[in-house]
């Protein structure tokens, strides 16, 4: 597929209509690409219960392929009193719309001219900050749409490639992948289960059971103490357009407080899948190691894509125990960034559901539901590659150009 920024340079003062007309010409392309399912622009909702059916307007429905929304409202510029009949529909549409359950994403989209606005930067920069509230997760500029939907279409393709290498058996879990994390929030929603879980009473449920008494457990709480759990699978997209790292929010409700946990669900025959997939200046943004040594050996890494021409075009007086050694000091949070999403502030719009701090793993030998660090500790106690527990890699046919990290799946008793 042409990669959609190739032509960003050229766009710099796109808007009104040629920007509309731009903005389906490549949504198409995605669909043609099994990118995204289906795209439609200027579409109405109404009101739930009310039979207005223009009530909120969207520019842009974007339904991805496990049938999740972005929605997209654009201008030919930013006025904050402009901006309010947008932010309008889309807190309309968030909250009061049939879709409102399923949005991973929200945004005001403006030409990239407006990078120029000063009331648009001072806007945007007080919601990052969490001084002005904007009912949109992203405030982008055109390019800046283009960058997210790049790191969205990377997530598909990955996903694509993960499924299209597994076995028989492999490709039968891939499938089912795709629908455990639906099945398990239809189970973790069911109030009969629930009546049935806070009296004490089993039924069949694998997944219930083991997700519940941990997280009763974690949080010394009992069982009858719960009045509400509200499970969902619709997770906000990080401000880049990447997924984050949960796949499951869960909110239990007690008769005192509101206690919300984060799941990342692993659903596979292998012994070791991918967990991270970012560019080398990512790495080292979050690392914050911007001008050194370390920095250098990550992006000659990713020029090189494996460990072999790794070591093979090193510069001399460059050595494998010098990465690793400079390595060292920021191992943990590497590690929780790539299988937490931890650390990563610039990415994170909403820390608390996109940090994972469980993790789920559905294999044909068992299931394992525990908490994150406490995972990390037991793959951490045999050292892997570079002196952590990951392979690395790169993403299929993208060599050069980002670093994929995979991660061991291990099945064992839990403490």
């Amino acid at each position: 597929m042409k990669n959609i920024n190739s032509e960003s340079n050229r766009l710099k003062s796109l808007a009104g209509k040629e920007l509309q007309n731009f903005l389906i010409s490549k949504f198409k392309l995605l669909v043609e690409n099994e990118i995204i399912k289906k795209v439609e622009s200027n579409k109405n909702f109404n009101h739930k219960n009310f039979p207005y059916k223009k009530q909120y307007l969207a520019n842009f429905i974007i339904e991805t392929n496990d049938n999740k929304f972005i929605v997209i409202n654009s201008s030919n510029s930013f006025r904050h009193d402009r901006m309010k009949n947008q932010a309008y529909d889309l807190d309309g549409i968030k909250n009061n719309a049939e879709i409102s359950d399923k949005i991973i994403a929200s945004i005001l989209l403006y030409p990239n001219s407006e990078l120029e606005n000063e009331s648009l930067i001072k806007f945007r920069d007080n919601v990052n900050n969490k001084k002005a509230f904007s009912p949109a997760s992203h405030i982008l500029v055109l390019n800046e749409l283009i960058t997210f939907i790049e790191n969205h279409t990377n997530s598909v393709l990955n996903k694509k490639t993960s499924q299209d290498e597994k076995t028989k058996d492999g490709r039968y879990y891939a499938v089912r992948g795709n629908e455990l994390e639906k099945e398990i929030v239809i189970e973790l929603n069911n109030t009969e289960k629930l009546k049935k879980f806070r009296g004490g009473i089993d039924f069949e449920s694998p997944f219930y059971f083991v997700i519940m008494n941990k997280l009763c457990t974690s949080n010394e709480i009992q069982h009858s103490e719960i009045t509400k759990i509200l499970a969902t699978n619709t997770v906000l997209k990080l401000r880049s357009g990447g997924n984050a790292k949960t796949d499951i929010i869960i909110k239990i409700t007690t008769l005192d407080k509101e206690i919300i946990e984060t799941i990342s669900v692993k659903n596979t025959t292998k012994s070791w899948v991918s967990c991270h997939d970012y560019k080398s200046i990512d790495f080292i943004r979050v690392l914050g190691i911007e001008g050194t040594k370390l920095a250098e050996y990550f992006d000659l890494y990713q020029a090189q894509g494996s460990n072999k021409h790794f070591l093979d075009h090193m510069l001399p007086g460059d050595s494998l125990s010098e990465f690793e050694s400079l390595l060292t000091n920021y191992k943990t949070l590497l590690i929780e960034w790539a299988l937490m999403g931890k650390h990563d502030e610039e990415n994170l719009i909403a820390p608390e559901q996109q940090i994972s701090k469980y993790i789920l793993i559905n294999k044909p030998e068992g299931i394992i539901f525990i908490d994150y660090l406490s995972y990390i500790e037991i793959i951490s106690s045999t050292n892997h590659l570079y002196g952590l527990p990951f392979s690395w890699t790169y993403p299929s046919k993208q060599r050069g150009k980002r670093i994929q990290l995979k991660m061991p799946i291990i099945i064992q008793s839990q403490q």
